[in-house]
């Protein structure tokens, strides 16, 4: 039971998180100005995606209680939010 509790927060997380990258694509946040940059609006499009996707994923493994889906999804999720980090660290000093 707290393991899909859990899940379904790491999800939401995942689904916030994915949400944020794709409504920044076009306006400046932090140190990023993705509007004058084309590679950074792709990384942001795509993460975003990838990220939404993810935690629909992880909800369905929730729903299904496939404890293999879920763990799947974790890891799926770690990779997913590690990658655009390190991709967006290229463009801190620019």
């Amino acid at each position: 039971m707290a393991i899909n509790i859990l899940a379904i927060l790491f999800s939401l997380l995942l689904l916030l998180n994915g949400c944020f990258f794709l409504t920044h694509v076009h306006k400046n946040f932090m140190l990023f100005k993705p509007e004058s940059n084309l590679a950074l609006q792709k990384i942001l499009l795509f993460s975003g995606i990838a990220l939404i996707v993810i935690a629909l994923l992880g909800i369905l493994a929730v729903l299904l209680n496939s404890t293999i889906m879920i763990v799947v999804v974790l890891i799926a999720g770690c990779v997913g939010c590690v990658v655009p980090e390190l991709l967006l660290s290229q463009f801190i000093n620019k």
